[in-house]
């Protein structure tokens, strides 16, 4: 049962992101004049570019990005979390609470940034609120950085997994 965890939550994970960043994510780019997504901006945007990226999008990129992008990325981030928590386990101590917290916040930042861009799509170029850009940057630079940080630890603790079997 771990050997099939082992590599079918992973698997299953990268082709979900396959899936959302090379079929739709390509779409996406053909409907937004060539614009970067505001997920995959690992610098956040400002609100020129993320008004910029709304008067882009064709009738079919919003539909797009408010349908089949969102329920994708909406799934992403739970296999993502779930990855990283097989990665990080045992869960011992400080070290594990610091784990469980690192991919618990990757997917929760990751779902508001998807809420926060549902709502700049619903409300469109001309009436969005500048809080919620600033907000769906924070939370896209945010995602980006802890999801780094959770990679590390997972490398780490698994890194700890294999020198353990190893001394048994």
């Amino acid at each position: 049962m771990k050997r099939a965890i082992s590599w079918g939550l992973p698997l299953l994970t990268l082709a979900v992101y396959l899936y959302l960043v090379v079929v739709l994510g390509q779409r996406l780019l053909a409907e937004s004049g060539g614009l970067l997504p505001y997920d995959l901006r690992v610098t956040g945007y400002d609100l020129a570019q993320a008004r910029g990226l709304l008067r882009a999008l064709t009738p079919e990129g919003f539909a797009l990005y408010e349908g089949p992008i969102f329920w994708t990325d909406t799934l992403f981030p739970a296999l993502m979390g779930l990855c990283l928590l097989w990665w990080m386990r045992p869960f011992r101590g400080a070290f594990g609470m610091v784990c469980m917290m690192a991919a618990m916040g990757y997917v929760a930042l990751d779902w508001g940034e998807n809420m926060l861009v549902q709502r700049m799509l619903e409300a469109g170029p001309d009436w969005v609120r500048p809080a919620d850009i600033f907000a769906a940057s924070a939370f896209t630079q945010g995602k980006f950085a802890i999801l780094a940080l959770a990679l590390v630890l997972a490398i780490r603790a698994s890194m700890r997994r294999m020198r353990e079997r190893g001394a048994e």
